[in-house]
């Protein structure tokens, strides 16, 4: 509670009577002062007692229209309040919500209540540019008495909490040559029960654990439940790398190549999910790995990577002419390279010199590294982890020299890979205006699917539109007809 600037007034003027009974001798002004002070003393007495009736029995509820929306949705928000009858102080509650919302004002999101007003209510809606998890904060209430003397502020209300997820394509088509296929890995991985695992970490209890999870131990040293997380002992890895470069930003907006790439690799997760298997994210740019989440099979674990996922985007820069090969342009500046060291004879020439070569080995690692970072995270990351792990490598077609590589390292070095490739031919800004063009450019592209599924354990898919796809192969059909 907090006094006011009329408040002070008032008590400026009553000490005036206390200063003119000093300047004129008259000591009865004092008692002007003495008025005043009651009768601020009774102002500030009824004031408390109505507002701690006031804080106690006023209902705030901040509700809103759904749990889950993509960015730039509108999404609705109610504030309605309700306080005991007959009460003398004027309210104001105010709606707070998370500071990346757009589209609102304060005067939209605020209900006031005058003194002889018991309820009101207010809608408004807020837009959240950004992918995440966001959270309103209790609304804030604003207590003043009728005369202007006192105020206080206090929060009461609901938390509201919502999803904002990036906008997705609707239609997602993954399949071999037009037939959509399934995503699954096999049934044959059933769920596994945590019974006799080891723990990974103990946390606070969260509404829906389960009882039996509870360590009693922890809760009697923090003095509020706490429950054991587990990571079952899975004989299958699966490690995810998924593309987001410039080379995967073509389509339109909420539906470009990496949306699409995004949305397999969200159905990845809850596959692994189910069958409690330990997943491994690798986001690839540029200049390399840009996140990283390692092998785990927790619950939390899961939920980090498709929070991960949604906020992932591609990154800024020119998506870059289409070119089916890059094979042979990296080897020619590596080559290039080795030249000009050869005709060096300083002592930096000399250290650098093997690691140029193209003789394979460490030296090459150096140079895919810097040329092809999907291709050197692919091997980097597998290096280190080389039993029972499974890749899903998603990326598109626009660099087939450095996808190729990446399928053959790990044809060797695991047990099965999927690639999901995004066929520049269906997401080309000129759209479908040139069909011939464009079915001409998807028969490349089914032949370069079919090349790198020729691989050992290795399985190639389309991935994007499913209406795209049947228009194109529908034009096909007219012409042969």
């Amino acid at each position: 509670m907090h006094a006011t600037r009329r408040h002070w007034a008032v008590v400026t003027f009553g000490l005036s009577f206390s200063a003119l009974a000093i300047l004129l001798d008259r000591p009865a002004l004092v008692f002007g002062t003495v008025g005043v002070a009651c009768w601020l003393l009774y102002q500030y007495a009824t004031f408390t007692s109505e507002l701690r009736r006031v804080v106690t029995e006023t209902s705030v509820s901040q509700s809103v229209s759904r749990a889950r929306l993509p960015t730039g949705s509108a999404l609705t928000v109610t504030l309605a309040v309700e306080r005991p009858d007959s009460s003398t102080l004027d309210l104001t509650v105010e709606s707070r919500p998370p500071l990346s919302g757009r589209g609102t004002t304060a005067a939209n999101r605020t209900v006031v209540l005058d003194a002889d007003e018991d309820s009101g209510k207010t809608t408004y809606s807020v837009e959240f540019p950004t992918a995440g998890t966001v959270a309103f904060e209790r609304p804030r209430l604003t207590i003043d008495d009728r005369l202007g003397l006192f105020t206080a502020r206090c929060e009461n209300g609901d938390e509201p909490s919502i999803t904002v997820t990036q906008r997705t394509p609707e239609d997602v088509h993954v399949g071999r040559g037009g037939q959509r296929t399934q995503t699954q890995y096999g049934s044959q991985y059933a769920k596994r029960n945590t019974s006799g695992l080891p723990t990974v970490e103990i946390r606070e209890y969260t509404t829906g654990d389960s009882l039996r999870r509870v360590d009693w131990n922890a809760t009697a040293r923090f003095d509020y439940p706490h429950v054991r997380e587990y990571e079952n002992e899975t004989d299958r890895r699966l490690a995810v790398f998924i593309d987001s470069r410039p080379s995967v930003g073509n389509g339109r907006e909420g539906e470009t190549q990496f949306a699409y790439l995004r949305e397999v690799a969200l159905t990845l997760v809850s596959e692994a999910s189910e069958r409690s298997d330990a997943m491994a994210l690798y986001a690839v740019g540029r200049d390399g790995v840009t996140v990283r989440h390692p092998f785990r099979s927790t619950p939390t674990h899961y939920a980090a990577i498709r929070e991960t996922l949604y906020s992932l985007s591609v990154e800024e820069g020119e998506n870059g002419e289409f070119a089916h090969s890059n094979a042979d342009f990296v080897a020619s500046r590596r080559r290039n390279r080795h030249a000009n060291l050869q005709a060096d004879d300083s002592q930096f020439a000399a250290r650098i010199r093997p690691f140029l070569s193209n003789t394979g080995g460490a030296g090459s690692a150096v140079g895919v590294a810097a040329a092809d970072p999907l291709d050197a995270a692919v091997r980097t990351q597998l290096g280190r982890h080389t039993e029972n792990v499974h890749v899903a490598l998603l990326t598109s077609d626009a660099n087939r020299g450095e996808v190729e590589n990446c399928v053959r390292y790990a044809s060797g070095h695991t047990v099965g890979t999927r690639a999901f490739l995004a066929p520049h031919a269906l997401f080309d800004p000129k759209g479908l205006a040139e069909i011939d063009e464009t079915y001409s450019e998807y028969v490349s592209f089914e032949r370069f699917r079919r090349k790198i599924g020729a691989y050992p354990r290795v399985s190639a898919f389309e991935v994007g539109p499913g209406d795209r796809i049947e228009t194109v192969l529908s034009s096909a059909r007219e012409v042969r007809v």
